[in-house]
Order: structure tokens, then C-alpha cells, then sequence
């Protein structure tokens, strides 16, 4: 069964007697010429390849890249040569030949299109059918998707004259990557590597469409400039060698002598495989993590660092402690290199990565194209999505392979995304990264299944613990190390069931001078108690903020850079200056080092419970400034323990993010502290949190309902693993279950159109950006300028939040990703912010979704209002 509407047609009897070509031109006047030739895009394309391979160490690419693997990425278009797609790149050509249009006139374009049955990367895979285990599905798959699985019929690709000259390009290729007698590769043991494979085959296309080779004249002289011009290429994509600095100690780094706990973690750390840290909260995990890196990298042994956070605000601040990590780590003549790497606001304008990663193309967005930076900070997500059925999660394990992967946080994510967590671990071992794990608060079974070993009973009932798990030819190594822990504190703990009582609580702090921090489960309810302290302490000393995830991204950096500065280490000198009370969400309870007086927290699980606390009394230096009758001791919002096994729906809105049953096991538990020992304490609360054991009555009910959820959870988790469904597009793909579907929202103050384009205004700022009404003849460095500033006043939610898809946004798609027809995806919206702060759309009209309207305030950010209340 041939999928699409598309009428098949028997066409052997087209000749093939003018040059098949590969790509076409578009000129500043807007006409489309012909581009570069199948044969010269191929030949580039394995010379691109040949070139990313020698980025790696030698250790690394003799396990991941076979010989002869650049001869798989040239061969990635010889699907081209077929009259469907000649039909349709010639049709686009402003002024065709017409000879060749008159050739083609029998052949059917439409068939060419994606997802149809002569679709050019189906053509190839089937011309590379007798090809070692593997080549062939990753050949078909290097537009990041699974082609057509229509039967492939040599009838519809051109009969015996097209075959042959595809086999023609194919021997010519042979001959050029091949050593002679050299065969095709076919050490490829498994899907994981087969993967890197196909990751590369994509990059080095991506790199070899760019416009670094646009106007290329087609002729056989070219062949000794195309090797140099593709080194070049690769390295203007950002794929530079570096130099590490060697012998550096870890007070060199980081300016201080390493804790027990952090040198064990680094010292155990020996080449790839699987490390994990469990340690308290302030130990410096991110430094001992960050040496283990620079140990691998200076030895050799790992390609670049990628460090993977559950949220963005913890990327961005971790940012700046990789920033000075690699200050000092890379000699002065690529430090500049590897700083704009790391960077990605600097990177989208700069560096052109290929085709797919030019404004407007779904692979410009910093947060996906950070993974093939040699050095990168994002969130887990991107890395989650390289062993998920989603668009480009090829591209995805190649950024990752033989890197240092430091995973952060672990402990935070659901039954959803850790199932998906544990395949990523799975697949780093098998493509030669060395895994570091950290968390203060992992239950063993969480190391259990994050480890792949079930039979592990944690035979070391120590805390803080490093465990190895090191992969060998015959064996794995398994060991754990307990880690003596010096020192601690002590944190005094009550209860409060009113928000009114414990505001008049955060006042009273405040109007002491204390810090207060006061994390709530959910924005609408982050929101909410800003309203109420905002209006307590107007005209006051007292100075108040918000921290959350919607804001727009420009507001959001600058919001949390300035209150984490106030907070955090770099603070000081700023606390006698007045009490403060910040108000936030779960952002604020994760790898930020921030240090409050007093802690306010809605109640949460026990884990996500002692990382909030983790932010209380943090910094010892701060002891002696903190004013007068100060404690250290947090507030729990919560109802008791007795109300929640009588009444339904006692935790609010909590329920809605974290488990009923859950919550109700935490309360059971915590209700009964009054004083808590860290970091003693930390383990014997999380194995009583979460340990197995028979109920009844509600809490019976609640914990079936909670393993219903987690076996579907698990389930969906497994679906989009499988290669059995249709490939997921990149926005509507889950890595976390309540984060289904996010979009993007541009937020504009206003929208003018002009004579030669739009005049566009921000939120928050009087600059005005001016668009033209056709990008064709714009600089690319000025598009992705643009491109940029429009990423910056955009904010991301739940699509379900935002308002309706309206085709008016295609005028921004030429600097933004606005989506695919065919995949049915639509992650981008612009709006104007009325007068009265309500979303209106570019026609001005007033935007709902399922009855809910939209609002957007810059001290606030974007909120949702439900049966006409703002939350």
C-alpha cells in the first residue's frame, strides 16, 4: 500500500541524460537557481565527515566511527538521482531548462515530498539494501525521521537507466573513502552506535548544505579546493580541536582545597562508565564533577562536557561556574573559541551550523544545537531525546558521544522521565561517555534502576557514598565508597495550615532583616502570594520578588541573575542592607547556591523537601552576619496528617504535580520532626518515604492510584522509545509528563506594519526592532540577529496554556522555527499585550483557549485566567 495521495506511475522509460542536481539557490532578488550536483554535495559530504571524526581522540573514534564511516555520510543523497525529486527540485527553479523539464515531464513530484514513497532518503536506503546490519535505516532516517514504508519498487525511482547511475555515484564514492579492498563497515554491534553513525551522516550534511558552499561552480578542478573548504566549514560550524591545560590541581580551578567527599568522587573517576555522588546539599558536588571532567579531558579520555539540568534557571546558573571552570582549563588561544561555545546567545549569531541550523530552522534554537558544542549547559531534556523516537535524536547521540555527561538532580523527575533517564545512562555507557551522576537525596531504588542492576541491595548503608560501575571487555566493575561526613546542622522544623499566618510570619522576619525564601509548588500559586506580600510590603523597607518559569526569557535571566547575586554567595554585602522575602516555584530548589535566613515551602516529597531546605543556612560565612535572632529553621505549608485521610482534595494544587499518596507518606513522617540533622538524617528519611509497604483505607486507594499512574507513565515512556510508531516531532515529544506539548509565546507590545516590513516593541523596554516584510537579501548574520532578539522575548508553556494556533505567525518563520504542516506541529505563537495586559492577537482580536484568556505583566509574567480569576 502506497502511503499518500499520490498516483503511482510506471516512468522506466525516462532517460537520465543531463546532471542530476542536489540543492538549489536562492538569489537576493528572489530568484531560485540551480545548486550543486548530486555527485559534488556527496563528495563534500563524506570530506565534512571525515573532518568531524578528527575532532575526536583516537581511543574515541576507534570505538564509535568504523573504517570507512565518512563513506556513509556521502553516500547519504544518492537517493536524489531519481526522477521524482529531479522532477521537484527543477519545477522550484525560477528559469528550468527546458530540455530537462520536458525529460521529467512523466514524473510525478509530489511523490518526492517527505513521508511519501519516493522520498530521496528512501530511494538511498533502498539503494543501500545489501549493506551491512543498520547502514541502511540510518542512511533513510538522515532527515531525522523514518522514511515511507511503502514497498520500494525500482519502477517508481526510474527503472534499470536511474538505478544504474545511482550505482555509478555509488562506486565513484567507494573509490574515494574506501581504502583499496577496504569493506564497508560492519562492526556495528548495536543500535546505540548505530546511532552516532547516523548522527554524524546528518551533521556533516546539515554542514555541507550551508551556504559556505552556495554558488560552487560544477567541475572536476574542484576536487583538491573541497577537502580544504570542508575543514574549514566544519570548523566555522563550531567543531574546533582545543587545547586543555595540563596538570592542574583542584585548588587551580577553583581557588580552595577539595573536601574528602569531593576527592573521592573525582579520584574514583578513572575513564568512562558510571559514576554517582550522593552527598548533602552544599558540598560542592558541581566542583568535584567538574574536576572529574577535567581529569578525563586533560587524560584524553572524553570529547567535551555536556552538563544536563532538570530546569532552565539551573542551566543558567551553572553556566557561569562552567564558564570559569573552562577559563581555566583551555590555553588563552582557544578560550574565546570555547567561551562562545558555551554561550549560546553568542553562537546562534556567529556560528552558521549547516542548513537545519539557520534562523528560522528548527535546529537554530540554542537550546537543541547546544548539545553539539564541545562544552554546553542545557537542560536533561535535550539528551533525554536522543534515546526517544523523536525527530533528529540521531543528531542528539552523536553531540553526546564519548562526552563527560554530569547529570544533576536526578532525584527530581517523574516515573515518565526517569524510565527514559535510565535508557539514556544504558545508552552513554554503550557510546563511550563517561556518566556522572549527582544527588543529594536518591533512594536506592532509584541507583538501582539507574544502574541497570536490580541485585544491588545497597549493601553500604553509608551516606554520603561514591559507587562505580565500570564497563569491561569480560566483566563490570561495581564498588561502592562511604565518605566520611564532617560537620553538619541542625534545622528546626513546624507546620503551618494557613498561608495568612505564615505571611505574618515572612513580615515579621523581614522587618528584621532576615532573608526569607518562600518556594510554592505551582506558578499560580508563586504568583498568588507575590499579590499578597507586594501589597503588604508597598512602601516599606521590605524588598520583595518573583521567580518563576513564565516570564519571558530576557526578563527571566535578568530577574533570577539579580535576586540569585542578592542570595547567593556574591551577596553579602548586600544582606544588611534590608530584610527580603523571594517568592518562587520548584527553580529555586535545585543546583542554585542561594542561601536564605528563613524558609517558607509548601509541602512536597521528601526529596524535593531537603533540597529546599538544602537552601536554608547554606553558606557558614554568612552565621555571624545574620541578624539578631535569627534560627535556622523552615515552615512547612501544609493540612495535618489526620484531615488528609478524611478529606479528598487536601493538598490543592499540589496534587495536580505531585502524587496524593506521596505527599501523604512525606506528612506522616515529617509531622513528627521538630528538629532535623543533616546530614544525617537524609537517608533514613527517604527509604521511610518510599519503602514498600501494605495500607488500607485512603491510603490504600491513594497508593493504587499512584501505581496505576506509574505503570502508565512507564508505559508511555516506552512508546516513545519505540521505533514501532511514527517519529515524534521535537515540540510535541514528551521528556516530562506534565510538560506535554510546550509552545512557544512571542510577547509583543506592539506590531506596526510599515511600508517596507513591521515595526515590533517588547514587554518591557522601549527598543524597537523593525522586520522586513521579505527576509530574501537580508544579511544571515542580521537574520539571525533578529532571530535572536525575537528568542528573547518569547516565553515557553504548556500548549494547553496558551492561545489557539493562528496562521499569521508564518511572517516570523523566516527567524523563528514556526512549526510543520505535514507533522502536524505548531510550537510557536505571537501575541500583543493589550493595555489591560489580556493577550490579543496581531489583528488585535482577544485570544482564549478552552475558555481561558491570557494575561502577561512584567512583574508577574504570564498567567491564565480560569472562570474569570487570575491564578
Amino acid at each position: 500500500m502506497i502511503k499518500g495521495n499520490v498516483k503511482h506511475q510506471n516512468i522506466e522509460s525516462i532517460p537520465i541524460n543531463f546532471i542530476p542536481i542536489s540543492k538549489t539557490i536562492q538569489l537576493d532578488n528572489g530568484e531560485t537557481i540551480a545548486g550543486l550536483d548530486v555527485k559534488t554535495h556527496c563528495l563534500i559530504t563524506g570530506y565534512v565527515a571525515q573532518n568531524l571524526i578528527k575532532i575526536y581522540p583516537e581511543n574515541i573514534q576507534n570505538l564509535l566511527f568504523p573504517q570507512g564511516t565518512a563513506l556513509l555520510a556521502a553516500c547519504h543523497d544518492i537517493g536524489k538521482i531519481s526522477p521524482a525529486f529531479q522532477k521537484m527540485i527543477y519545477g522550484s527553479i525560477t528559469k528550468p531548462d527546458p530540455t530537462v523539464i520536458s525529460i521529467l515531464s512523466e514524473a510525478n513530484a509530489d511523490a518526492a515530498k517527505r513521508k511519501e514513497y519516493a522520498f530521496h532518503a528512501k530511494v538511498t536506503q533502498a539503494v543501500l539494501a545489501d549493506k551491512p546490519k543498520y547502514i541502511p535505516e540510518i542512511e533513510g532516517m538522515h532527515h531525522g525521521f523514518h522514511p515511507n514504508n511503502s514497498p520500494c519498487m525500482e519502477s517508481v525511482y526510474g527503472g534499470a537507466a536511474w538505478t544504474g547511475k545511482r550505482h555509478e555515484l555509488l562506486s565513484y564514492l567507494e573509490k574515494k573513502f574506501l581504502q583499496p579492498k577496504q569493506a564497508w563497515p560492519s562492526c556495528i554491534p548495536d543500535w546505540n552506535r548505530a546511532s552516532i553513525l547516523g548522527g554524524l551522516i546528518t551533521v556533516a550534511d546539515w554542514i555541507a548544505s550551508g551556504g559556505k558552499f552556495a554558488g560552487l561552480e560544477q567541475a572536476p578542478q574542484l576536487a583538491d579546493r573541497l577537502q580544504q573548504m570542508a575543514a574549514n566549514a566544519v570548523s566555522e560550524a563550531g567543531f574546533i580541536p582545543f587545547q586543555i591545560r595540563q596538570d592542574l590541581s583542584f585548588s587551580d580551578i577553583f581557588g580552595v582545597s577539595p573536601y574528602p567527599i569531593q576527592a573521592s568522587f573525582f579520584e574514583s573517576v578513572t575513564g568512562p562508565g558510571v559514576y554517582i555522588l550522593e552527598a548533602p546539599m552544599g558540598i560542592g558536588k558541581t566542583e568535584a564533577a567538574l574536576y572529574a571532567a577535567y581529569r578525563m579531558l586533560a587524560e584524553g579520555k572524553a570529547t567535551g562536557l555536556y552538563f544536563g539540568l532538570p530546569t532552565q534557571l539551573t542551566s543558567n546558573k551553572i553556566y557561569e561556574r562552567v564558564q570559569h571552570f573552562l577559563e581555566k582549563i583551555i590555553g588563552k588561544s582557544d578560550n574565546a573559541i570555547a567561551l562562545k561555545l558555551l554561550h549560546s546567545s553568542a553562537w546562534l549569531e556567529e556560528t552558521i551550523l549547516g542548513e537545519d541550523g539557520d534562523a528560522g530552522r528548527s535546529w537554530f534554537d540554542s537550546s537543541k544545537r547546544g548539545i553539539l558544542a564541545p562544552f554546553a549547559v542545557g537542560t536533561v531534556d535535550q539528551a533525554l531525546m536522543a534515546v526517544m523516537n523523536v525527530r533528529h535524536s540521531m543528531v542528539r547521540a552523536f553531540g553526546l558521544a564519548g562526552k563527560v555527561v554530569i547529570l544533576d538532580e536526578v532525584h527530581s523527575y517523574d516515573a515518565y522521565t526517569g524510565t527514559i533517564l535510565n535508557s539514556l545512562v544504558k545508552c552513554l555507557r554503550e557510546i563511550g561517555c563517561t556518566v556522572l551522576i549527582l544527588s543529594a537525596t536518591l533512594t536506592s531504588h532509584q541507583k538501582n534502576n539507574l544502574l541497570a542492576q536490580r541485585n544491588i541491595s545497597n549493601s553500604i548503608d553509608a551516606y554520603p557514598l561514591v559507587t562505580v560501575a565500570l564497563d569491561g571487555v569480560d566483566t563490570t566493575e561495581f564498588r561502592e565508597i562511604p565518605v566520611k561526613q564532617e560537620g553538619g546542622r541542625t534545622v528546626e522544623v513546624s507546620f503551618c495550615s494557613r498561608s495568612r499566618d505564615v505571611l505574618e510570619m515572612a513580615l515579621e522576619k523581614a522587618e528584621k532583616g532576615q532573608q526569607v525564601l518562600w518556594i510554592e509548588n505551582t506558578v499560580d500559586e508563586a504568583q498568588n502570594v507575590y499579590r499578597q506580600v507586594a501589597a503588604r510590603t508597598s512602601g516599606t523597607k521590605i524588598e520583595c520578588g518573583l521567580v518563576h518559569s513564565r516570564f519571558i526569557k530576557k526578563r527571566r535571566t535578568e530577574n533570577e541573575a539579580y535576586w540569585t547575586s542578592l542570595f547567593g554567595k556574591d551577596g553579602r554585602d548586600n544582606r544588611k542592607e534590608r530584610g527580603r522575602i523571594l517568592i518562587g516555584t520548584q527553580v529555586l530548589e535545585q543546583s542554585l547556591d542561594i542561601d536564605a535566613d528563613f524558609l517558607i515551602t509548601r509541602l512536597c516529597p521528601t526529596d524535593m523537601l531537603l533540597q529546599r531546605i538544602g537552601r536554608l543556612w547554606r553558606h557558614t560565612e554568612n552565621d555571624n552576619i545574620r541578624p539578631k535572632g535569627s534560627s535556622c529553621s523552615v515552615v512547612i505549608l501544609a493540612p495535618s496528617y489526620e484531615e488528609t485521610l478524611k478529606k479528598p482534595d487536601t493538598f490543592g494544587l499540589s496534587a495536580a504535580i505531585y502524587s496524593e499518596y506521596v505527599l501523604c507518606r512525606t506528612l506522616e513522617i515529617w509531622e513528627d520532626i521538630h528538629t532535623l540533622h543533616l546530614p544525617g538524617d537524609i537517608r533514613d528519611l527517604l527509604e521511610r518515604t518510599y519503602m514498600d509497604r501494605e495500607e488500607s483505607g485512603r491510603l490504600r486507594k491513594l497508593k493504587d492510584d499512584m501505581l496505576a499512574v506509574k505503570n502508565r507513565l512507564e508505559g508511555f515512556a516506552r512508546i516513545t522509545q519505540s521505533t514501532a510508531v511514527q517519529t515524534f516531532s521535537e515540540s510535541a515529544v514528551q521528556t516530562r509528563y506534565s510538560d506535554l506539548e510546550n509552545c512557544k509565546v512571542l510577547l509583543l507590545r506592539s506590531f506596526v506594519k510599515t511600508g517596507r516590513g513591521y515595526v515590533l516593541s517588547f514587554p518591557d523596554e522601549m527598543d524597537i526592532l523593525e522586520i522586513p516584510a521579505m527576509a530574501t537579501g537580508l544579511a544571515s548574520k542580521a537574520k539571525r540577529h533578529i532571530a535572536r532578539v525575537l528568542e528573547e522575548h518569547c516565553v515557553t508553556v504548556a500548549e494547553k496554556n496558551a492561545p489557539l494556533y493562528d496562521r499569521t505567525v508564518q511572517m516570523f518563520s523566516s527567524y523563528i522555527y514556526t512549526g510543520s504542516q505535514e507533522d502536524d506541529e505548531h510550537p510557536f505563537r505571537a501575541v500583543i499585550i493589550g493595555p489591560d495586559e489580556y493577550l490579543r492577537g496581531i489583528q488585535n482580536d482577544l485570544l482564549e483557549n478552552d475558555d481561558k484568556r491570557f494575561l502577561y505583566n512584567i512583574i508577574l509574567g504570564y498567567q491564565i485566567q480560569r472562570d474569570r480569576r487570575c491564578v
